[in-house]
């Protein structure tokens, strides 16, 4: 699948949260930004209860049309109210969020799919939300995930300006060079950012210090030839130590609006940065871009 640095079609998933409302400038700057259309869906889920067992074919009468008229009420409020106008095509069904957001958005053929994080309760800080995550394995399209933190400032990070792509040393990787080169505007600035294995504990933290500097100077090399071949000449930051931490570094250090990462759209991409994924969306500071 070709990488495209221009989305068309973006699909904004809402369930009426307080997380949903505090994304709505950074949908509103992508829209703008690509000047791409926007489909607002809303899905209604339907107990596993109301369907009954084998025994029981039906437990009780569950109220869906109802409910779906109450949530196209809903939700045509929330576009008038939050995007006065723009043309906003609103979408409510019925079903699974992690699994019919992905399908709709390949057979509406959106190629941007932006929602929040989740996580519940005294673990938010450790857990993706489960929809998101089926999201980012099952969708074929780019998908934009929001800062997982409990609060997050409603204009902060919409302007795209200063991005972190995290890439690995592997061919697919200079794609995703000239990804983040298409994507920055005129004035925005893109660092790349590498981390390399090393021993975090014990004896072998410090034997492994040699090495970690010999994989550190390898990469140099490696990045530098991605680099020419992409035509790009970005900042380079190589860190020897747990990749989602590097990259968080490098986000907190940058100040990113952004970071940019490789998944789905290379599927031969770096297993052991997509084997991360989840960690990166939810260990930034700020939206992360996966591709």
């Amino acid at each position: 699948m070709e990488l495209r640095k221009r989305f068309t079609s973006i699909l904004f998933p809402v369930d009426f949260s307080e997380r949903s409302r505090a994304i709505v400038p950074h949908v509103k700057a992508a829209c703008a930004r690509f000047q791409a259309s926007l489909t607002m869906l809303h899905l209604v889920e339907v107990p596993a209860m109301a369907y009954g067992t084998p025994e029981a074919p039906v437990v009780f009468e569950f109220p869906l049309e109802e409910m779906k008229e109450t949530a196209e009420e809903k939700l045509c409020y929330f576009a008038e109210s939050e995007f006065p106008g723009m043309a906003v095509r609103t979408v409510v069904d019925e079903g699974d969020p992690g699994s019919c957001i992905p399908e709709l958005a390949r057979i509406w053929q959106n190629d941007l799919i932006m929602l929040p994080t989740r996580g519940q309760g005294r673990f938010r800080a450790a857990l993706l939300g489960s929809v998101t995550a089926k999201i980012l394995h099952d969708a074929t399209c780019a998908v934009w995930t929001a800062s997982h933190c409990d609060s997050m400032a409603a204009a902060q990070h919409t302007d795209w300006r200063k991005i972190v792509c995290a890439i690995d040393t592997v061919p697919e990787g200079s794609r995703l060079i000239r990804y983040a080169a298409q994507l920055a505007d005129a004035g925005a600035t893109v660092q790349l950012a590498h981390a390399v294995p090393v021993a975090e504990a014990g004896v072998e933290k410090y034997l492994d210090l040699e090495f970690a500097a010999f994989l550190k100077d390898q990469a140099r090399e490696a990045v530098a030839a991605m680099q020419k071949e992409a035509g790009t000449n970005f900042e380079v930051l190589i860190e020897a130590g747990n990749i989602p931490e590097a990259v968080r570094r490098a986000a907190e250090a940058q100040r990113a609006d952004i970071v940019l990462i490789g998944r789905g759209a290379l599927p031969h991409f770096a297993g052991r940065l997509r084997s991360h994924a989840y960690a990166i969306v939810r260990d930034m500071p700020c939206p992360v871009l996966s591709v």
